[in-house]
């Protein structure tokens, strides 16, 4: 496995009074990930946000209904071909990295002890169990489903939101609306636009989901979630204020090309 880097972005607010250092985190999918945890510790953030896809919690069987209630002919064709493919090359690779939630649960504790953390579902986790929600309550983790949190960092005060892959738009709207420093979790970067995030004054919005397209071209993700080709949102910062993860994890046999796993670090300063 290849080792991650650090990429940092610059996000600029009129509501932040002091430089506030951001550490984002997502797409880990129960990895062991001792090396971005390094990195951590080493960036020495003011907070960490962790954008979804932390466990592995799904029936695969729902997952796998859905993804055929969802897509066209041409599309599942795609899904299965990236499928057998990934299943050639796990023939090669037999001791890649698997999940474990003992990985993730690791990660988290000794992430809580360098900064706060907070914490937003992705779409694999849309089965979270109380045993998960026990862990997250016992260590200091804000898991935010569908809910946000206040709290100060730095002399800044802020609103911190978590937006679930199970998504309630009343709260989103309602969160939305709100006054001062804003930060939104949202693991799936498509509701940017779909839920219309895009016509928010939300200060910051950060996401994962798409993995950096596993393999880039020409600084272009090919493959997003669930086959979709050349996402529009695969990695990087969208109007200033969007920021994709390429993601912590590599949970295809299929090698990332041009496509490093990655810590992002978010700094955000006064407009």
């Amino acid at each position: 496995m290849s080792k991650p880097v650090v990429t940092e972005y610059e996000v600029l607010s009129e509501h932040i009074r002091k430089p506030l250092r951001i550490a984002l985190v997502a797409d880990l999918h129960e990895r062991r990930a001792v090396d971005i945890l390094n990195l951590l510790r080493a960036q020495n953030p003011d907070l960490i946000l962790v954008a979804g896809d932390t466990l592995e919690r799904y029936y695969e069987n729902r997952y796998q209904s859905t993804v055929k209630r969802r897509f066209n002919p041409i599309r599942w064709l795609i899904v299965n071909l990236i499928y057998y493919l990934n299943c050639f090359f796990m023939l090669l690779r037999p001791r890649r990295s698997k999940p474990d939630t003992k990985y993730a649960y690791s990660f988290l504790r000794q992430a809580a002890d360098i900064a706060p953390v907070y914490l937003s579902l992705g779409n694999h986790e849309e089965e979270l169990q109380r045993e998960d929600r026990e862990f997250f309550r016992n260590n200091g983790i804000c898991c935010l489903d569908n809910e946000d949190a206040e709290t100060a960092v730095n002399s800044n005060f802020m609103l911190i939101g978590g937006l679930s892959n199970e998504y309630d738009a009343d709260w989103l709207t309602e969160f939305a609306h709100k006054d001062g420093l804003k930060l939104l979790l949202c693991h799936n970067p498509n509701f940017y636009d779909t839920l219309h995030i895009n016509e928010t004054d939300i200060d910051l919005i950060v996401s994962g989901h798409n993995h950096g397209g596993q393999i880039r071209i020409f600084s272009m993700g090919v493959a997003g979630a669930g086959g979709k080709l050349f996402p529009k949102y695969d990695k990087g910062i969208y109007d200033g204020r969007l920021v994709v993860s390429a993601g912590c994890s590599n949970t295809a046999a299929i090698p990332r090309i041009n496509n490093p796993r990655e810590l992002v670090i978010i700094n955000m300063k006064k407009r």
